[in-house]
């Protein structure tokens, strides 16, 4: 199983499975109205230093880089057998 990490550590190009999100109920709102829920397979577009840039559910998104650090994900094992 591949290790869980936040989604500001994963390269662009990564495919991210979203496996938890931040506690404090305002960002964890603010990420559930943009689609980004628990079990959501997102696209990392972007990530060099400053927001994290991402594609989910057919959207473009920008996270700031403190909200990003807050969700965590795990490289999406379908990525590998697609590749």
């Amino acid at each position: 199983m591949a290790p869980l990490g936040p989604l500001s550590t994963f390269p662009a190009g990564s495919r991210v499975r979203v496996e938890t999100l931040c506690d404090c109920p305002r960002g964890r709102g603010r990420l559930c109205a943009m689609g980004i829920t628990p079990g959501t397979l997102v696209e990392i577009t972007s990530c060099c230093g400053g927001p994290v840039c991402l594609r989910a559910r057919g959207c473009s998104i920008t996270l700031g880089r403190g909200l990003a650090e807050k969700v965590f994900g795990r490289l999406d094992q379908n990525a590998f057998a697609a590749a």
